[in-house]
């Protein structure tokens, strides 16, 4: 069993602060010392920080340790997280001695050569929990998260390829879009993508040619966190001018949304309260996702868009699961929490406007699985296990 382990997040952002607050103190229960830092070291730096905290493993969220290869000389077992691929394609997550996916749709893909298993995130009930709030104040929708900025005429702009000045990103981003219109990002990988992305691109300048790492991030990850994000809170719109964002400050420069920003919140007990005092959390994307647990702990009413089944730019089958495991895993639909697809936002919304989610025998059952199964203790204790079994 090891003694000592390392957690490096990705930024100083104060959701990665919290994180590591939370997954430390998750792996300090479980009797290890635990260093670390909010940002990833270079190979100097984690030589040097292996040497002088000697740890016996690394915890890592988004990289993996072929992407530090120093890890490699100094055999020190790597755990890697994947929460957020940031462009990367998938035969790219390879090295570590356990890789982790946040999304349970990338276990197929992924190939990094270790084990290899899905870990949704955890919660800490300590910090999310329902409290007496008074409800006359209440907020119809929420949605916690970070919208990309929209396109600026200098990134529209940028030329793909420096011999054909005349072929820009808008161009490529405009005939990408709408391939995607028809054929749709439901069986797609990133490496899939990205192949749609080069024969688009070369047909466009007349030869084959590497993209810059941007132009490959905004059109894997940027454009879809756009459209999901705008789409969800247009749904919203048929109903309610009642809507809170909460987010960073890119929602200021969206004119369609400015009015309904409110801030960013930095305190987890003030989310807490928003969970608590919004009628519907709307929540997008990986249905286990980190701030659907936060958002069911504190005793919120959970909303989720399912944009990938039933997608609207393809053959519409209610009985088609595209990725099946997710909240659903463990939690009952239409009853802990509410899912809905882009054809059915109405008829789920107006089942949700004849129930009373506080204090009901749902939410009671909600909090009790969440304590049970799915806090960051128990987390670590997965994590612990599979180290074990290496």
């Amino acid at each position: 069993m090891i003694k000592h382990i390392s957690i490096f997040m990705p930024t100083e952002s104060a959701f990665h602060r919290r994180l590591f607050g939370f997954i430390g103190l998750a792996f300090q229960k479980q009797g290890l010392l635990v260093s670390g830092a909010c940002k990833l070291l270079n190979e100097t730096e984690i030589r040097d920080w292996v040497r002088e905290k000697k740890p016996c493993a690394i915890f890592e969220m988004n990289r993996v340790k072929d992407e530090i290869p120093i890890l490699h000389e100094l055999n020190i077992l790597h755990i890697s997280w994947v929460v957020d691929m940031q462009g990367r394609c998938e035969s790219d997550i390879t090295g570590s001695d356990i890789t982790y996916a946040l999304d349970p749709g990338w276990l197929e893909s992924f190939n990094p050569g270790g084990y290899l298993d899905w870990m949704p995130p955890g919660t800490c009930v300590e910090t999310y929990f329902p409290e007496n709030i008074a409800s006359d104040s209440n907020t119809e929708f929420s949605f916690i998260g970070h919208i990309p900025q929209p396109w600026t005429t200098q990134e529209l702009s940028r030329v793909l390829h420096p011999d054909n000045p005349r072929v820009t990103f808008e161009m490529l981003l405009k005939r990408y879009s709408e391939y995607m219109d028809i054929n749709t990002y439901c069986e797609q990988t990133h490496e899939s993508c990205v192949g749609i992305i080069d024969r688009i691109a070369s047909e466009l300048l007349g030869y084959s040619c590497a993209l810059s790492d941007d132009i490959y991030y905004d059109l894997l990850i940027r454009i879809k966190r756009m459209s999901n994000r705008t789409e969800l809170i247009d749904f919203a719109l048929r109903y309610s001018e009642s809507i809170a964002i909460y987010g960073s400050q890119n929602w200021r420069v969206w004119s369609k949304y400015r009015q309904y920003y409110r801030r960013f919140i930095e305190n987890p007990l003030e989310l807490n309260r928003v969970h608590q005092k919004s009628n519907i959390n709307l929540h997008d994307g990986i249905s286990f996702h980190f701030r659907a647990i936060d958002c069911m702990a504190s005793g919120g009413l959970l909303m989720w868009y399912d944009y990938r089944d039933g997608d609207k730019y393809d053959s519409y089958n209610p009985g088609r699961a595209i990725y099946t495991r997710g909240l659903s895993d463990f939690f009952t639909p239409q009853f802990h929490y509410y899912e809905f697809k882009w054809l059915d936002f109405d008829d789920v919304y107006q089942q949700l406007k004849s129930i009373r989610y506080q204090g009901s025998q749902a939410q009671k059952q909600t909090l009790e699985l969440i304590k049970n199964h799915h806090t960051w203790g128990v987390r670590a204790e997965q994590i612990l296990e599979h180290i074990q079994a290496l």
